[in-house]
């Protein structure tokens, strides 16, 4: 494939304590969270300067270029992307488990969760402005596995990017390792109507 390839690194990643609250059981209206809990979250939070390593790849194909799916028609382009934070997070839940120290596990576990996710909206936002650049209007991002395209899909994905080059494989299963990383496509309009994102 003579389409280009581009890989992204400098994702800026800043989470929110109180989602992480919220993700591991914490509702808006919950009582007061205990100190020891808030000092494990501020503690766990202080490892991802060395546990995330956020990066993503991505390209932009023409209809022509893709396996014609259903989901593609009417686009004039669609770019794939493959978001990760590495393997280290992963691995350190693993230990954290190991150790029986399972709400630290969860903590870092919201925290890997938020933080991939984090590197998907931006990457989303990069695809959308190279679409603008190219007089297109982006449709909203989705992953294989949500509406008509299916999780096998994720091999067209795999196919189209060098997955290998950011340290992330696929099962025979369609899931995604490291675990905290996200596939997913935005299809290029010409016609605004078609698109399903708002933008200003």
């Amino acid at each position: 494939m003579t389409t280009a390839i581009e890989k992204v690194k400098n994702f800026k990643i800043e989470i929110d304590e109180e989602k992480i609250l919220r993700l591991i059981g914490y509702k808006k209206k919950s009582p007061k969270v205990n100190d020891s809990t808030k000092n494990l979250i501020a503690e766990e939070k202080k490892k991802l300067d060395y546990l995330l390593h956020p990066v993503s790849i991505h390209t932009i194909l023409s209809y022509e270029e893709t396996n014609k799916h259903p989901i593609f028609k009417n686009a004039e382009k669609i770019a794939l992307c493959i978001c990760t934070i590495g393997p280290e997070l992963e691995e350190k839940i693993k230990e954290l488990m190991n150790n029986n120290e399972m709400l630290r596990a969860l903590i870092l576990d919201a925290f890997g969760s938020e933080a991939v996710e984090e590197v998907a909206i931006q990457s989303d936002k990069l695809l959308a402005e190279k679409a603008r650049k190219m007089n297109s209007w982006p449709s909203k991002r989705f992953s294989p596995g949500y509406g008509k395209w299916d999780i096998k899909e994720q091999q067209f994905v795999f196919q189209a990017l060098p997955s290998q080059d950011i340290g992330v494989r696929l099962t025979e299963s369609y899931m995604m390792i490291p675990q905290k990383s996200i596939s997913f496509r935005i299809n290029f309009y010409k016609n605004k109507k078609l698109s399903t994102r708002k933008i200003e």
